[in-house]
């Protein structure tokens, strides 16, 4: 049986994904500590069965709790370990004792002793990679300056309450390390985790692919037009964010793509101060001991642009360019409206987020052709995603 759990809760846009992959890899090797990490390339289906803001059917959310939570407690009986790592940065948005009662009726050998460990990124930077971000996945389809002017009503940048919560609830046992590249271990956060994971052992680790890049500010902008078509065609939320993650992916190992990075203007980043200063603050005092995120929020005032980058497609792609786009968008919209069963299924496998495949599914035929499809149409609008002359060369 495994010794004892630690539970990586993100926080989104910290690094989640390269963590995962890295565990997925097992590209950490230590001699001292032993550890077995999640089948699953991310834990999210645990952290969503226990979110009560998403358990819209209660007794279809009770299933889903008690299969997922009782396969984990299967899984560390299973394994002969020190450490079992999981990994989903949704637990971040989740009430602590949300998965303390979890583990208390599944897995009640950890409930005293499972660690936490989230990384918490600096206000101004994840309220622009987060912007990005929602935009890839088609949750957000403003411009910066609405997103900005929304954060007052969003919770996810109130860091420090939400945070405070799991410290009161698991005491020493929570980490919350700050993501920072001069703060993070080699300045990496897969090192980092590691480090912080195994207490200090000495370890190794093999290098792994760049993942979940973030896209550059003409990709983004081209994404507001390809996300829309998607959502007037009727694509739900779901498959957006995966058609989202998978254009993310592919551009990631995509040469001749824009390299334009995103920037707050000073006037965004002096919005963000006012914002969340107090936020910063509490978080400085309670958790670092030194004005770590206040320093942060006065850089981003003194890094920022004088004027807003534009985010208007048509300020770096041809309208024809920019219709190809949309058709295609169209087209993959009919498909996966038509089998959502298909290609989701497969992207899912080939990521590692679960571990059926087309092959254990009713339609077998049916379902391929369905994803070979998408698959061909993602190749077309990758395509027409780089600049004008690598796309007309494509």
């Amino acid at each position: 049986m495994i010794g004892n759990l630690v539970f990586h809760i993100g926080d989104p846009k910290n690094g989640s994904s390269s963590i995962q992959q890295a565990m997925q890899q097992r590209a950490c090797h230590c001699e001292t500590v032993s550890y077995v990490c999640q089948e699953e390339l991310n834990a999210s289906a645990m952290a969503y069965a226990i979110d009560p803001k998403r358990r819209a059917e209660k007794e279809q959310g009770k299933k889903r709790r008690k299969l997922l939570f009782s396969q984990k407690a299967d899984w560390a009986r299973s394994h002969e370990a020190d450490l079992g790592l999981i990994s989903a940065e949704f637990f971040s948005a989740v009430p602590p004792k949300a998965l303390i009662k979890a583990l208390e009726e599944f897995m009640p050998q950890y409930t005293e002793t499972a660690r936490i460990v989230a990384y918490v990124r600096p206000h101004a930077g994840r309220a622009l990679s987060g912007y990005a971000q929602r935009v890839k996945t088609g949750t957000e389809l403003c411009t910066l300056d609405e997103s900005i002017e929304g954060q007052k009503k969003r919770r996810m940048l109130k860091y420090a309450q939400r945070f405070l919560r799991w410290q009161n609830k698991f005491g020493d046992r929570f980490t919350l390390r700050p993501f920072l590249r001069s703060e993070m271990r080699d300045g990496d956060v897969v090192a980092d985790f590691f480090e912080t994971v195994l207490q200090g052992a000495p370890f190794r680790l093999d290098p792994i692919s760049s993942t979940n890049e973030s896209l550059s500010l003409e990709e983004v902008a081209a994404m507001r037009r390809v996300q829309r078509r998607l959502v007037a065609d009727g694509v739900p939320e779901f498959m957006r964010l995966s058609l989202g993650g998978a254009i993310g992916r592919a551009l990631a190992a995509t040469p001749g793509r824009y390299r334009t990075k995103m920037a707050l203007s000073r006037a965004h980043a002096e919005a963000l101060k006012t914002l969340f200063v107090e936020d910063a603050e509490q978080l400085d005092q309670s958790f670092f001991g030194r004005p770590l995120m206040v320093g942060e929020l006065n850089a981003a005032i003194e890094k920022g642009l004088l004027q807003g980058q534009s985010l208007e497609p048509l300020d770096y792609y041809p309208e024809t360019q920019l219709w190809r786009l949309e058709r295609i968008a169209g087209d993959i919209a009919r498909l996966v409206n038509a089998q959502p069963r298909g290609w989701r299924l497969e992207y899912q496998r080939r990521i590692g987020q679960r571990l059926d495949r087309i092959e254990d599914q009713k339609d077998t035929e049916v379902l391929r052709e369905n994803a070979t499809r998408v698959w061909a149409l993602l190749d077309e609008l990758i395509a027409e995603l780089l600049p004008p002359k690598a796309a007309a060369a494509e």
